[in-house]
Formats: structure tokens, sequence, C-alpha cells
């Protein structure tokens, strides 16, 4: 378009040559034809007429012909000029119009070319914030391939769809991470140079992905880092094999944990009832004969527990498993069925080789012991030889054989239990046995002055020491605190005749003894605890040790005050009398058995 208005204006210019040459040309001529007229006329007039009025009218007339017929001849060269003026500026206005036409033309051209340079320009900036984003956006792509928990792998195909023909062209960290290799030691590698011990299984699944594009999935520990990972292979083009790793180690061990847990006992580590149902299924068969079944109970858990604790119970429990496992076989499926009860079932296995294995498991126990106490457990054990017996019966044999074992090896073991237990007492708080040595004394004195029989004195003796024992299972922060206690450790104390009577009912020959000891901190008012038991309900040895306990307490140190004077415990007790003690047991107590009279102990 510009270039036709270059055309246009140029055209115009060269239109205003021919009117000055049309000027010069009229120029020329007038003056030509002056010259020839004025030049000729003159020299023929001189020559033919000789008379000067007539060469003067002659003259005349001469000049006025000459201004006639120049002005004739003016006209028409003017005319003819100014027709060429008039076509010239018709001309001129065309292309004038013509130019403003295409002068109009070229600012709409300009406009035009003004809005498309903006739309350039906007798009131009379009582009290049798109350009910027795209490289944004690659980097973070790659940042989140780079830095993400799947790991990747793609590799390419360098000539047929075999897969040992893939080529390894990339892979991000974690690829490196879950699988133990080195990306710039496989990158170039083929898929066979780098995965060498591949199941064949998941093999066929690649190959599968390879040919139909369907994604394939797998799963695999990695020795040498100790990753599960879930492989998804999949195809995103035709010659590629894209390899995702996920890693499922968590989830894996999760699964093995519910798997341990489920067959397992969380307290020992030994196989649970549930195991040990599914095992007795399996092993009752010919080829596993003789089978034996040993059951094995812990001796005197209820007392472990009742005196020191569950605490203290389970680690009895797990020290009798320990022991298990190491005296018996890897043969041998060692069980906890639950409590302090055990089971183990041993294929193949005669007598003569179970009773090895009992004694090396008794002999084992005798040199372990939790808080002083040694371990004690009773076995009986029973033996299925053909296809024809019931492993129930077994079973029951065995369990039989246990509980007779159990009711000859129990007594004796609980009554050196007591004791065991009375001395972890006194170590922890050294006052308490002093103590009880001395309301011990009190008690026997006490029994003498009212004229009780001399086994019950005797028994008497046996309470006044045995009733704090309850103490063994109280914090020994509580027991041994300088400052008043506060309300929750005094609902503790109060716990102890309770824990005393459960650790004494445990032994047959102390369970009498045990009811003596539940009472001794009753009221003679009913105020006291645990039962509230109230006047001629309190046992006599209640009644006794209750005196005995609360004078040897104001007259001793305790780690709260020094000693009261005996003065003043005497005092107190007859304030008592009657309402916290039996009067007529306090009266006796103190003119029989503590005025102007001196402790032995």
């Amino acid at each position: 378009m510009i270039k036709r208005l270059k055309d246009k204006i140029d055209a115009l210019n060269n239109k205003k040559d021919p009117l000055k040459q049309e000027g010069l040309k009229i120029c020329f001529i007038y003056s030509l034809f002056g010259f020839v007229w004025i030049y000729f006329s003159d020299q023929t007039l001189n020559r033919l007429v000789h008379d000067p009025s007539a060469r003067m009218m002659i003259h005349t007339y001469k000049g006025i012909m000459y201004v006639l017929f120049t002005a004739a001849i003016l006209y028409y060269l003017i005319s003819n000029l100014l027709r060429k003026v008039e076509q010239a500026e018709c001309r001129l206005s065309r292309s004038n119009d013509d130019l403003s036409a295409a002068n109009v033309e070229l600012m709409e051209y300009l406009d035009q070319l003004t809005v498309s340079e903006r739309e350039l320009r906007i798009q131009y900036d379009t582009i290049m914030e798109y350009d910027q984003r795209l490289n944004v956006s690659e980097e973070k792509y790659k940042t989140v391939i780079s830095q993400m928990q799947l790991g990747m792998a793609l590799y390419e195909r360098t000539s047929d769809d075999d897969i040992r023909n893939y080529r390894l062209v990339d892979a991000n960290h974690s690829y490196e991470v879950l699988t133990g290799l080195k990306k710039e030691d496989i990158i170039g590698k083929y898929f066979f140079e780098i995965h060498k011990n591949i199941e064949a299984e998941n093999l066929d699944k690649l190959a599968a992905t390879i040919k139909t594009g369907e994604s394939a999935r797998y799963e695999r520990f990695q020795q040498n880092t100790s990753y599960y990972y879930e492989i998804i292979a999949s195809r995103p083009k035709e010659d590629q094999l894209a390899i995702i790793l996920n890693d499922i180690t968590k989830r894996k061990q999760a699964e093995e944990r519910l798997h341990y847990l489920s067959n397992h006992d969380q307290l020992t580590g030994l196989y649970n009832r549930r195991f040990f149902e599914e095992q007795l299924r399996r092993l009752d068969s010919p080829e596993y004969y003789p089978l034996v079944i040993t059951m094995a109970d812990i001796n005197g858990l209820k007392l472990m527990n009742d005196s020191f604790g569950h605490t203290v119970g389970d680690k009895y429990i797990q020290r009798v498993a320990g022991v298990f496992l190491e005296c018996c076989r890897d043969k041998d499926i060692i069980c906890r069925l639950g409590g302090d009860e055990f089971i183990i079932v041993s294929p193949n296995t005669d007598v003569r080789e179970i009773k090895e294995v009992i004694g090396r498991v008794n002999e084992r126990t005798k040199q372990e012991a939790i808080n002083k106490v040694t371990l004690s457990v009773s076995f009986g054990y029973s033996v299925k030889y053909t296809e024809e017996e019931s492993i129930l019966e077994v079973l029951k044999k065995a369990e039989d054989y246990m509980y007779k074992k159990k009711l000859l090896e129990t007594s004796g073991m609980r009554g050196k239990t007591i004791y065991t237990i009375m001395a972890a007492l006194h170590e922890k708080n050294p006052r308490e046995e002093q103590h009880s040595l001395r309301v011990s004394e009190l008690c026997e004195r006490m029994g003498t002055a009212l004229g009780l029989q001399e086994d019950e004195v005797k028994e008497l003796r046996t309470v006044g020491l045995l009733h704090d024992i309850g103490k063994v299972a109280i914090e020994e922060g509580i027991l041994n605190k300088n400052g008043k206690l506060i309300e929750k450790e005094w609902e503790e104390i109060k716990k102890h005749p309770e824990i005393g009577y459960r650790i004494l009912s445990t032994v047959n020959e102390l369970s009498e003894m045990a009811d003596y000891v539940l009472a001794h901190h009753e009221r003679w008012d009913g105020n006291g605890y645990p039962k509230g038991l109230k006047g001629n309900e309190i046992p006599v040895q209640s009644r006794i040790i209750a005196i005995a306990d609360a004078y040897d307490a104001m007259i001793s140190e305790r780690s709260y005050r020094r000693a009261l004077p005996k003065e003043y415990a005497i005092s107190e007790l007859v304030k008592g009398a009657g309402t916290q003690f039996c009067g007529e047991y306090v009266h006796v107590f103190i003119h029989k058995v503590v005025q102007d009279e001196e402790m032995s102990v």
C-alpha cells in the first residue's frame, strides 16, 4: 500500500514539467512571432511605402493588427494551456482524492499496524511469560521428579521390542536410594545389565507391558538396601518403558508385625495359643510321632503380682520365657497360652529327651530370681505314639500331670516366697523390719497377758511380724517420705492391708492370718478401713495388732518426725479407747504390757 501511494505522488510531481514547457513554448512563439512581425513588416513597409504619414498610419494599423492577431494566438495558446491546466487540476484533484483516500487508508493501515504491534507485543509478552512459566514448571517438574519419594526410571528401546534391548536413559534420586544403584553407574546400560536377578514371572509382566501397553505391578525386596518396594511398569510411548518404585517398607513391616503379633505372645515373644492350635493340628501326624506335649505353669505368679505389682510379675514371666528359649531345642515349639501357663510341643521326641529338657529348665530357674524370689515352674508331660490316640486326651494327661506336680511344689515355695517378700520390704525400708519385730513382740506379750493358748500366742507373734507385708507393693518414695502424705499417697498407703491379705491367702497355712492382717486397721467405732468393721466384728488378733502397731508407731522415730515419749503414746491409746481401739484391750496393754516394762528389742 505504501508503495502505491508513493507512485501516485511521483506521478503528480512529473506532471508539473509539461506545464512549464507549455509556458515556455508560448513565450517562445510570442517572442518569435513578434520578432518576425516587427522585423519583416517594418522592412516590407519601408520598402513599399515612402510616405511618412501613410507609413505612420500603416504602422498604427499594423500595430493594431499585431495586437489583435497576437491576442488571438495568445488566447488560443493560453486557452489550450488553461485547458491542460484544468485537466491537470482535475487529475491533481483526483490524485489528491486518491492521495487523501490513500492517506486515510494509510492511517487505517498504520492504526492496524499499531494495533497489530500491540497485539504482537502482548502475544510476545504472553509467550515470554509462558516460556518463563514453562521454564519454572520444568524446573519444578525436575525438582519434583528428583525429590519425590517415588523412584522413577525411564528405559528406551534401541531395536526390537525385546526387553533386552531397552537401555536406561534417566532415573531420579529415590530410584538410587531404593535400589542402591548409583545413577552415574547405570545410565546408558541395558536392562539386564542392571537387573541380573529378576524373577521370571516379573520379567513376563514387563514383557507384557511392552507388548500391550497395559501397566504391570509386582513387589520386590532389595537385599542391599533392606527396602520393600512396589514396581509399577508402564509404556509412555511405543519405544519407552517407565518403571516407578513405591516404597512399601513400612507397610510390609506393619504386615509382618501384624503377622508376628497374630502368632506371638506380645509380652514374651513366644508363640501364642492361636499358633499352638495350628501347629497341634499340623503335627498330629505319624511322621512326627512320638509327639510330646509338655505343660508348664509358673509357681507363685499371683503372689508376685500382689506383692510387687504386675510390672514385676511381667518381668517374672519374661525371665521364665527366656529360660525356656535357652534350654529348649530348636525343634521344640514353645508357646505361652496366657497368664502363667506355657506349653511345649516336641515332635519326634521320646520321654528321655523331654526329661532332659525339663531338667535343664529346672536347673536354670534355680539360678534366676526376680526381686530375690527364685523362679519356680511346675511341669507335666504326655506322649502321643500312635494315630489312634486322641491328641486332646494327650493334652489333658499332660495338664493333669502338671497340676499334680504343682500341688506338691507350690506350698513350700509360697512359704519361702512370703519370707523373701518380707526381706524385700525390709530392704526397701529398714525401719519396717525393726517396727515389725517390735510389733511382733508386743503382740506375743499381749497374747500372754490375755491368757491365750501357746499356739495362739505364736500365731499372734507371726501375724505381728507379717502385719505390714502389703507395704512391699507401695512405692518406696511414699514409704520413706519426710513430709506429710497428700491424699493420693495416703490412699495408696491404705491399700496395704488388702495387698497383705492377698499375699498371705496364697499360702494355705497362712490363710487365716490373712484375715487378721486385712482387719488390723479397722476401728472399734466402725470408721476404719478397708471394710469398716465395728466392735466385735473385728477379729481379736486384729484388735491386738491395731493397738501394738499404733503404740510402736508413736514411740518410734519416723522419716517425717522424731520418736514421741512413751507417756504421750499411752495417753493417745487412752483417748482412742472405745473409738479407735477396743477399750478392754487398751487397759490390758497399758497395765500388763508396756507400763514399767522394757522392750527386749
